[in-house]
């Protein structure tokens, strides 16, 4: 053997060989052989084949080399039957006397190399540590693609992953940007009603507004905005407004205040109520029943900075649709919109009640200072009061005639003394100073902007409806109305109360007068709806303002 063929040509790993030839010769030669090529080899000899398929089935090898014609069982049988059992087996064949149709079949079984008898040893080490190489890079190649598969399933299965966590936060994101597309829908129109509310001082006025705009955004057959007075724990004074009508908010004072019930808990515990049926709910106060007969209420409390102003109390029929968590909530901003306004109303309507009663009292002051006139202003409120209602004057107009009627002489306090108590009829000259009183009446209330109204009532409560009254002489139409419903009253007083020159008229006979001038002195509606209220009623009056 050569140098070169004595050369030792090592595999790339360890590997186990199986040698199957029906010659022992052979098969002990080419063991021998193998095993000196390569120590790391383990090489195994048989020259049975059937015993060797036993073997094949029972162990791992990594390459077969076995004769083609064989008896019992040929070479390609066994190779055959070898590579079902292990389809990464390396095959030579070693035959003597090989045909085309052999090679052929050999190849399509999978055999790597050719050996034919008479065989160099060398060249069979070498076919050897080819094919096992083969083997080795067809193992790692298999090997590579198994890891590429893994890597790619896992890198699908991350991608699904990764697509399902896009598709959540994608879900997410689209239901983030409606929430956030809703509250800025909600902060729009909160700012909507804070821009409509602002300048609005009337606290009526401001109550009868906030009503219609909660009744115009959240859908419901009634919308009360009802005012808490936290000192007393109470609600007196509500406005409800109709979204599905046009009628202006109903403005109403209760007859008796309630200090209990669902408004005055949500007031107090400054937390939303949700009354879902109104007849068996226990929540609610007597008056709160008669107010709301049948469904279902909403009731949110109207805070800011801990103190509650007011309460709006949203109200739906039973069959119709709940109230959900976003009725809950927008109504609570509106609310939060609501309250410095209704605060801040609340605040300047407790200090034109202060004026009022201030002035009321120089209102006594000044009709203390003629002991026949005691009463005077009380009495011609209480009769103006009832020909207001008849006439269904505004709420508005109502408020006026209220105040001006028990203000109307406070420009009396110009009158001298002598005047005053003059015993007789009064001459020119005190008539002239009488006259000045509706007009000073009127100057002294011109700084008080919110009694700008109350003022020009006062100067025109002694105008004539035919124009031959005082201090301007106006007419008709061109006198205020609550004016006009004023003078009736007054006139009507005056009559009915003594004078130190003449006695008191009685009641039907100051009627009569009252008729009389109707369309002269005084307004023919106005005079009227006086005509209406009952003798009983006024000498009641007359009673209790003595």
């Amino acid at each position: 053997m050569t140098a070169s063929s004595a050369e030792v040509i090592r595999s790339e790993e360890e590997a186990r060989i199986l040698i199957v030839d029906d010659e022992p010769d052979v098969v002990t030669l080419l063991a021998e052989s193998l095993q000196h090529a390569d120590p790391s080899w383990q090489v195994e000899a048989e020259t049975d084949p059937q015993r060797a398929l036993e073997r094949l089935a029972e162990e791992d090898f990594d390459c077969l080399i076995t004769d083609l014609v064989m008896p019992a069982v040929g070479g390609l049988r066994l190779a055959q039957e070898a590579r079902s059992l292990d389809e990464n087996l390396a095959l030579i064949a070693i035959t003597g006397c090989g045909t085309l149709e052999c090679s052929i079949e050999a190849m399509r079984i999978g055999f790597a190399d050719f050996l034919e008898k008479p065989f160099d040893l060398d060249e069979v080490r070498q076919a050897v540590t080819r094919t096992l190489r083969q083997r080795h890079q067809r193992a790692r190649r298999d090997l590579r693609f198994a890891e590429l598969a893994q890597a790619k399933t896992r890198l699908e299965t991350e991608q699904a992953q990764l697509n399902q966590k896009l598709n959540v936060a994608t879900h997410d994101l689209v239901l983030s940007s409606q929430r956030i597309a809703r509250r800025m829908d909600e902060l729009v129109l909160a700012a909507d009603v804070a821009r409509t509310l602002m300048g609005v001082i009337e606290l009526e006025d401001l109550l009868g507004l906030s009503a219609e705009l909660v009744g115009d955004r959240i859908p419901c057959r009634t919308s009360t905005i009802a005012l808490y007075e936290t000192r007393e724990n109470a609600v007196g004074l509500l406005v409800r407004a109709h979204p599905e009508t046009d009628d202006p908010p109903a403005l109403s004072w209760l007859r008796t205040p309630i200090d209990s019930g669902v408004m005055c808990r949500a007031a107090q515990t400054a937390k939303s109520i949700h009354v879902e049926n109104i007849e068996t709910s226990t929540l609610l106060d007597g008056q709160e029943k008669e107010l709301w007969t049948t469904g279902r209420l909403l009731v949110v409390p109207i805070c800011r900075q801990g103190l509650t102003a007011a309460v709006a109390v949203l109200h739906r029929l039973g069959h119709e649709q709940d109230f959900a968590a976003d009725d809950i909530r927008h109504l609570a901003d509106l609310a939060k919109v609501m309250a410095p306004a209704i605060q801040t109303a609340k605040l300047y309507h407790r200090q034109r009640c202060r004026i009022y009663a201030s002035l009321e009292r120089i209102a006594e002051t000044v009709e203390d200072r003629d002991g026949y006139l005691k009463g005077h202003s009380a009495r011609v409120q209480a009769y103006a009061m009832p020909i207001a209602t008849a006439l269904d004057l505004h709420q508005s107009q109502v408020g006026a005639v209220q105040i001006a009627a028990r203000l109307h002489d406070l420009g009396r306090v110009v009158i001298p003394d002598s005047a005053v108590n003059h015993p007789g009829p009064l001459t020119e000259e005190q008539w002239a100073l009488v006259r000045r009183h509706p007009d000073a009446g009127a100057e002294f209330l011109a700084p008080l902007d919110f009694l700008g109204e109350v003022g020009e009532i006062i100067r025109a409560h002694h105008e004539s409806y035919d124009g031959t009254g005082y201090p301007n002489r106006k007419a008709g139409e061109e006198i205020p109305l609550a004016a006009r419903v004023i003078a009736v009253a007054d006139a009507f007083d005056a009559m009915t109360s003594p004078r130190p020159y003449r006695g008191a008229l009685a009641i039907d006979e100051a009627r009569k007068q009252i008729r009389h001038l109707s369309g002269q002195q005084f307004d023919p509606g106005a005079a009227e709806a006086f005509l209406t209220v009952p003798g009983e009623a006024l000498a009641e009056v007359q009673v209790s303002n003595r």
